[in-house]
């Protein structure tokens, strides 16, 4: 029987997640936790099927979540499952590793069916997001990064992403270069890039987007 760990720092996402998992008889919950650095000892100490974690915690945030959950999973499956905009961090959480992301917005509908899939070695992620990996296969389906209504499906790098989500959190570029030990100038250039990916035209657009991807 697949055994499950669940991390998120809200209390009532882990109560949904765990009684709507109980309902399957072939699933077995193991622990819960509520921070990353509870979560990575639950880990160690149950080594569960699959772990489903939360993106960003009061401990931990965005992509370094995803990468300590992955390392200490040794191989066996992660899903995440996040309110953040998966059209923008989908691909780069399954980069990571991980072997699905789930919007929390879609969790009741989709959740049963994501875990089950990562369990059987499928990689899960929305329709949406399938298609989109598809179009990025087709020359024609490029988007024109000036097209605010295709900001969606610029592909990011991961630094970028990063920068991303130190502007969702209102932090100065100051402040972003050095929780993500780079220099002031680095972030400055990942934030013309984010503009331009993005098709936004000023840097109070880019933060409103970014604040309202949280």
């Amino acid at each position: 029987m697949p055994s499950i760990f669940i991390l998120d720092d809200h209390d009532i996402v882990r109560f949904g997640l765990s009684a709507l998992l109980s309902a399957w008889p072939d699933l077995k919950l193991v622990g819960e936790a509520a921070n990353l650095h509870d979560g990575l000892l639950g880990i160690a100490q149950h080594q569960p099927d699959l772990v489903i974690s939360d993106l960003s915690m009061d401990d931990s945030h965005g992509l370094d979540t995803v990468r300590s959950v992955v390392a200490a999973q040794h191989g066996r499956p992660v899903l995440i499952i996040s309110m953040h905009d998966e059209l923008i961090y989908a691909e780069q959480v399954v980069a990571l590793g991980a072997r699905g992301y789930l919007m929390k917005e879609t969790a009741l509908q989709f959740a049963l069916q994501a875990v089950l899939a990562v369990l059987d070695g499928q990689i899960w992620v929305s329709p949406a997001v399938s298609v989109q990996m598809l179009n990025r296969l087709k020359p024609q389906s490029t988007p024109h990064a000036s097209d605010p209504a295709q900001a969606g499906n610029a592909k990011l790098s991961t630094r970028e992403l990063e920068v991303l989500e130190k502007l969702s959190l209102g932090k100065t570029t100051k402040e972003a270069a050095f929780e993500l030990n780079i220099s002031a100038r680095t972030v400055d250039i990942h934030r013309a890039s984010l503009k331009k990916k993005l098709g936004l035209k000023s840097g109070a657009e880019l933060i409103s987007w970014a604040a309202s991807r949280r």
